[in-house]
């Protein structure tokens, strides 16, 4: 045989070899390959700190996972109430936890109620001072400094300040100096060293941080406590697949039935959800209407509330 005839064999020879491999890579398909995951962004609004916001729903995000196989839910914290509003207007999260105001605003923006947070008892607002503050009326906050974590805040601030308007006769605008400070924790924290003389937060935030500062919390009281309205909502964005949705909800609203499920784990009782739907909120569409008659809502919901 001569050169140049061994060297054309030689060379069909690879290419039957590399034809007859591509064939069978092609061919070959594994079997029990796990499905592909999806992953969705869970934003709870920022009712504290995004490092306590993380803890407390990092167990109720692993429990929907165990319940929805190829599931991942990804939560991610706002630094405060205008950056979460900013991420619920740019249909940032696939599902959210908003406050009530929150809810009605993410309606207007491509979201859908589908379950909400309860008991609504819960759902109250409270002004707050240390009890070396001797305050006996609400006219004594006259001229005084009161501290809120956000103007959008419902519990911690809204509910309050319509309390203080509508029950108290304090006119809010004139009488007190309001002052935001981000957080309740941060609303807290000023009325307890004193640089505020008195602060608005949620009943269900005055528990824990009660129960985490004992010694904190005995040297404040509880001056007042408002009317409740509908719970925190989740809602979920209007392109998630309506089955899946419901299977959120529907795990969600059992998890506090869960005899399996250890119920110790959730520090601040937020395991606790029931179904909703977007009308489970016309409470606080006409709670919006009566603030704003009564004390003018902020600029910024004012403008959103409008569209």
């Amino acid at each position: 045989m001569g050169i140049t005839r061994r060297i054309i064999s030689f060379s069909l020879v690879l290419f039957l070899f590399s034809w007859g491999g591509a064939q069978a890579d092609s061919a070959y398909k594994p079997t029990g390959a796990p499905a592909k995951e999806s992953v969705f962004i869970f934003g709870p609004h920022p009712y504290s700190n995004p490092q306590d916001v993380f803890e407390d729903y990092e167990p109720i995000m692993r429990y929907l996972e165990r319940k929805l196989p190829g599931t991942h839910f990804q939560i991610e914290a706002s630094k405060n109430y205008a950056d979460y509003e900013a991420k619920l207007a740019a249909q940032h999260f696939h599902f959210s936890l908003p406050n009530p105001y929150q809810t009605v605003f993410s309606l207007e923006h491509g979201y859908r109620v589908i379950a909400k947070m309860t008991p609504d008892e819960d759902f109250r607002g409270l002004i707050v001072a240390r009890i070396d503050k001797n305050l006996h009326s609400a006219h004594d906050l006259s001229g005084k400094t009161l501290c809120f974590p956000s103007a959008t805040a419902v519990a911690a601030t809204m509910l309050p300040l319509l309390y203080l308007q509508e029950v108290q006769g304090v006119a809010v605008k004139q009488d007190i100096q309001i002052r935001y400070v981000g957080s309740q924790f941060s609303s807290l924290l000023n009325a307890y060293t004193g640089d505020a003389t008195a602060c608005g937060t949620s009943v269900r935030f005055w528990r824990t941080w009660s129960k985490e500062n004992p010694d904190k919390a005995k040297q404040m009281r509880v001056l007042w406590k408002t009317e409740p309205l509908p719970h925190n909502a989740i809602i979920a964005r209007s392109d998630i697949d309506p089955k899946l949705a419901q299977q959120v909800a529907s795990v969600l609203a059992g998890m506090d039935k869960d005899k399996e499920l250890d119920q110790q784990q959730f520090k601040v009782g937020q395991q606790h959800f029931e179904l909703a739907s977007n009308a489970s909120y016309k409470p606080m569409q006409d709670f919006l209407r009566r603030y704003d008659q009564a004390i003018g809502l902020p600029p910024a919901m004012k403008t959103q509330n409008s569209k």
